[in-house]
């Protein structure tokens, strides 16, 4: 990237939206921060959008482009978003036709994981790999690849979703009809409920609202069996999942995000580990598993160097 351009870069997420202007992987001023659930339309969520785009060009007026990242369906070929996870009111909407004729700008639209493993492979944790998967765990499981130093999309611009993948082909059936998906073992909510009822069978009761990541990851460093064998019981599901993606594509790094990463070495141990009995030393030896550096900036640094990337290109 020519070290003088500069691109906005939008993370929509299913509660705020956050924006910024960013120079070579570094975000140089934010944007005012959008409440998604304000809005019961995309209309004026999108004008809300354009009023926050207007502002930062104001002091850099020489941004050349805009790239979005939402989570949900988007066809970022055609810039059309089909529908969102968690946010009402959009159905087939053309943002990226919206965003470039209202602003000007060349702009892009792309899934929100796509988006941040970009981010990381090109500024973060994936810098220098040639084949890469990338997976964040939250409220959901999502994943992009980066494949012979491209992000690869898929036939239908749906590939590296790991978190609808099978870990267990009997298990309850997922959002989209897949028995035993990983999202149904590592998402937040699914997570909390487990902590409840192992706590219950351990003869204690904790609310369901002091089981979050972070609550789990404190009690198990503080000594607490019940969270610490859940850690290692989702270090293993995962480590599964990774296996299995790992023979299939061969990555030379796996880079692991989102909130639930951030219990360090009670999900990385046992990932690792897992990952080492499942697969071959040929296979495994070379692969680094590491977490994600750049925490919530690396949709937009991912958005707005794929937005660059596209206005270099024409």
């Amino acid at each position: 990237m020519n070290t003088e351009r500069k691109a906005i870069g939008i993370d929509f997420g299913g509660t705020t939206i956050k924006s910024a202007v960013v120079h070579d992987g570094q975000l140089l001023a934010h944007g005012d921060v959008i409440d998604t659930q304000l809005h019961e339309n995309s209309e004026s969520l999108i004008e809300e959008m354009l009023g926050v785009i207007a502002a930062l060009r104001v002091a850099h007026p020489e941004i050349e482009a805009v790239g979005v990242g939402l989570p949900g369906f988007v066809d970022s070929v055609n810039g059309i978003i089909h529908s969102l996870t968690n946010v009402a009111g959009w159905s087939e909407v053309p943002l990226r036709a919206i965003l470039a004729e209202r602003t000007g700008l060349t702009a892009i639209i792309e899934n929100d994981a796509k988006a941040m493993a970009y981010g990381e492979w090109k500024y973060g944790a994936a810098r220098n790999g040639r084949h890469v998967i990338c997976i964040t765990l939250g409220t959901g499981v999502g994943g992009a690849l980066i494949l012979d130093g491209r992000l690869f999309k898929g036939a239908q611009l749906a590939a590296g979703e790991i978190g609808h993948t099978t870990i267990d082909f009997r298990g309850a059936p997922g959002p989209y009809h897949n028995p035993g998906d990983l999202e149904g073992f590592v998402g937040n909510h699914r997570i909390a409920a487990r902590a409840v009822a192992l706590y219950r069978a351990a003869g204690r009761e904790v609310p369901v609202e002091q089981c979050t990541p972070r609550d789990l990851e404190q009690a198990a460093l503080d000594g607490d069996p019940v969270a610490a064998g859940l850690w290692e019981q989702i270090g293993v599901e995962l480590g599964c999942a990774l296996a299995n993606a790992i023979w299939l594509l061969n990555p030379d790094v796996i880079v692991i995000g989102g909130g639930v990463a951030r219990a360090g070495d009670l999900l990385f141990a046992p990932v690792r580990r897992t990952v080492q009995e499942r697969t071959i030393g040929l296979i495994h030896e070379n692969l680094r598993i590491v977490p994600a550096v750049l925490g919530n900036e690396a949709g937009i640094i991912g958005n707005a160097t794929l937005a660059l990337e596209a206005a270099g290109s024409r």
